[in-house]
């Protein structure tokens, strides 16, 4: 351990004794080091002799610091065999792992190191994403002394930093092209996945990460090379979330088009051996922010459109905000912002463009007098009738009128 971090804390010594816990409890590496500085400065490992594929992989470690932009920790997929949990701490850089996802026949522990550059292997322990995310918050509470709830912590991958999601939909929406695609595994595993894209349940699907990871190779029914049938199944996945968005509410071509780019994405990231589990989890969150958001679309008219029935019933009445709100269920403060949000103007400035507009016809189809007009539309006074209406026609109501005086006489 080099002496650099006995100048940030004098309380290191005990930082390491909870890093070797954390090690010996969870059964995975444990390394820190400082984010874009040579590790000599001040890097620490649970390793046998320093060992460990961040120090010895500069594309492994500057991943993982990307991981770090930010104060939020992440589960960064490296590939289909090895995942990290990812916790900033100040400049530090500390990641758990790897850990395998699941666990893969053959020796992947020897042709992993040698792929990483390491003169002798370390165990690669199944890592469990719920298990792993539990240690990420207590590391993260240890150092930064604050509680991290799980499903504030990100998923990422390699294949996903620089996909621009809104280029490659609008791209796909140029090429439009059509793929027939058609795989559908029956398993609890995905009915659950499709239950909580369906109902836009985004905290449900965070928290699979508080859960255990599934075993791949005992919930389909597909036989062969594990990694093969972890490929298929994130395709049923995908496939099915496609399904389920447009059964929860979703715009049928934009839950189509979101599901086409993600299975394009992932025949990409197979060729390049990539973490496409990785890239199924951020699926997931997607295909359910999709239905929540058009779920929150849905509500937000339905309540708009009965603030505007309900204003319709009680024209002449002198309507009120505080009014309305109970009348159909909200607060008098979330009907603001939902009405403003949706119309363009508050609830009371659209109260009155109506009792304007039903005045106009009024004025254009009947005798009765202004201040008749101004009464029946429950206006205070003549004058603020002629002022809101005004507003509204850029006339008063006398040169509307006069204006408009000739459908009188075509009755």
């Amino acid at each position: 351990m080099s002496a650099g971090y006995d100048d940030i804390s004098p309380a290191w010594k005990n930082d390491v004794e909870y890093l070797r816990l954390v090690n010996e409890l969870s059964g995975l590496p444990v390394a820190v080091w400082f984010a874009g500085k040579p590790l000599s400065a001040g890097s620490w490992t649970s390793c046998a002799g320093g060992e460990h594929p961040c120090f010895t992989h500069e594309p492994l470690r500057r991943s993982l610091e990307e991981c770090c932009v930010g104060d939020k920790p992440s589960i960064f997929f490296e590939n289909d065999l090895a995942i990290y949990g990812v916790v900033p701490v100040g400049p530090l850089c500390l990641a758990i792992g790897p850990g395998a996802v699941w666990t893969s026949p053959g020796e992947p522990e020897q042709s992993y190191a040698a792929a990483r550059g390491l003169q002798r292997s370390i165990p690669i322990n199944r890592a469990d994403l719920g298990t792993l995310s539990r240690y990420m918050e207590l590391v993260y509470l240890h150092f930064n002394g604050a509680a991290l709830p799980v499903e504030h912590i990100a998923v990422t991958a390699d294949i996903l930093k620089d996909w621009q999601q809104k280029g490659d939909l609008e791209q796909y929406q140029l090429e439009q092209s059509e793929n027939d695609r058609n795989h559908q595994i029956g398993v609890d595993f995905e009915n659950k996945i499709i239950k909580m894209v369906e109902s836009g349940d985004t905290e449900a699907i965070k928290a699979l990460l508080s859960g255990p990871t599934p075993d791949y190779a005992s919930i389909t029914a597909l036989e062969g090379e594990e990694g093969k049938t972890a490929e298929y199944l994130v395709v049923s996945i995908i496939t099915l979330m496609t399904r389920a968005a447009v059964a929860g509410g979703a715009s049928v071509e934009t839950a189509h088009e979101l599901g086409d780019v993600y299975l394009k994405r992932l025949g990409k990231a197979v060729q390049k051996k990539e973490a496409f589990l990785g890239l199924s989890y951020h699926a997931m969150i997607e295909f359910t922010e999709l239905v929540r958001r058009a779920k929150e679309a849905s509500c937000s008219q339905s309540y708009v459109e009965a603030c505007k029935a309900y204003i319709e019933r009680n024209l002449r009445k002198n309507l009120q905000v505080g009014d309305i709100a109970p009348a159909i269920g909200l607060s008098r403060t979330y009907l603001s912002r939902l009405f403003h949000q949706t119309e363009g103007i508050t609830v009371q400035q659209y109260v009155q463009k109506e009792k304007c507009r039903h005045a106009a016809q009024m004025l254009q189809y009947s005798d009765y007098s202004i201040s008749q007009i101004a009464q029946y539309f429950g206006f205070s006074s003549q004058s603020y009738f002629g002022t809101c209406f005004q507003a509204w026609y850029g006339m008063t109501p006398n040169a509307y009128r006069h204006a408009n005086r000739r459908d009188i006489t075509h009755r």
